[in-house]
């Protein structure tokens, strides 16, 4: 069960070792995208449909998972049971076979067949994320996080649709970009594990013109390598070789033009280096965007 966003805040005291503890996924959780679509099905003209009965202003299903009696119990302090949820509550067959072709069906038109779309734009936002916590540490990337997030005097208050207080302690605190997530929302606690899930945002885009333009100012194989490396969120040097169909040696100087450039980064994670774009690079690489008069 997810907490959705609202009018109140849930306030994360994150205590004096707090900030020690913070980290950012850098890779999408398919079973929260499954949760955030169905919301975004049962607010889209749906309101009869067996997933968007699961739904209340303040709780939202681990579709992944199944709906457990513990889930519908929290549901029906928050709304009135219908005829599908008392079913399912009562442990029907057949609502449980209707649940479960809803579910099925939504993860075979939303998520399938836009995985490559959701993994970019969940490591976009990772990537940026930490290059504000390595440049200015967790309490920066923390008041960056947008979506009227707050971190005042170690507290971190989330916009959601009703007021708590929750301690971290010793546990650990987990930032997960969410590709479909309309809004910010908290996973239910696992262990010591607080999650908080915020938009991703908009997936990198291509567009044939704006590389045709990268291609005449870099040269064919490092406007290829920058592209590469926008769309995937980040790649290692051998990744790098394997996507341009390269050696790891010609993947390297392409690497060390676009680095001396200022159009990527390149992060040491023990043995390995990872590039990632800077937002410069990642600028180039996108369509021009208008805005409205």
């Amino acid at each position: 069960m997810s907490r959705a966003q609202g009018a109140d805040l849930i306030r994360i005291h994150l205590g004096s070792e707090g900030l020690g503890s913070v980290s950012v996924c850098a890779f999408p959780d398919f079973d929260a995208e499954l949760t955030a679509a169905g919301r975004t099905h049962a607010g889209g003209g749906h309101p009869q449909g067996p997933l968007a009965q699961l739904y209340s202003r303040s709780t939202s299903p681990d579709l992944a998972a199944g709906v457990d009696s513990q889930y519908l119990s929290h549901l029906f302090a928050r709304r009135s049971p219908t005829p599908f949820t008392k079913a399912l509550a009562e442990g029907d067959e057949r609502a449980g076979r209707v649940l479960a072709h809803a579910v099925d069906q939504l993860r075979s038109t939303v998520i399938e067949p836009h995985r490559s779309r959701i993994r970019s734009a969940v490591a976009t936002r990772s990537v940026a994320l930490s290059h504000v916590y390595v440049d200015g540490g967790a309490s920066a990337m923390l008041r960056r996080l947008g979506h009227g997030i707050r971190l005042r005097r170690g507290v971190l208050e989330l916009p959601t649709a009703f007021d708590a207080d929750l301690e971290l302690g010793q546990g650990s605190l987990r930032i997960q970009a969410v590709a479909l997530n309309q809004g910010v929302t908290l996973a239910e606690p696992a262990g010591d594990l607080l999650t908080v899930r915020i938009p991703a945002g908009t997936a990198p885009r291509t567009d044939p013109g704006r590389q045709a333009a990268l291609q005449s100012l870099l040269g064919t194989g490092r406007a290829e390598a920058l592209t590469r490396i926008v769309m995937s969120g980040g790649v290692t040097g051998r990744q790098l070789a394997s996507l341009l169909g390269v050696s790891n040696a010609a993947a390297s100087r392409h690497a060390a033009v676009l680095r001396h450039a200022g159009l990527i980064r390149t992060l040491r994670r023990g043995q390995a280096v990872t590039h990632v774009a800077t937002p410069l690079g990642y600028h180039l690489t996108q369509p021009e965007t208008t805005s409205g008069p």
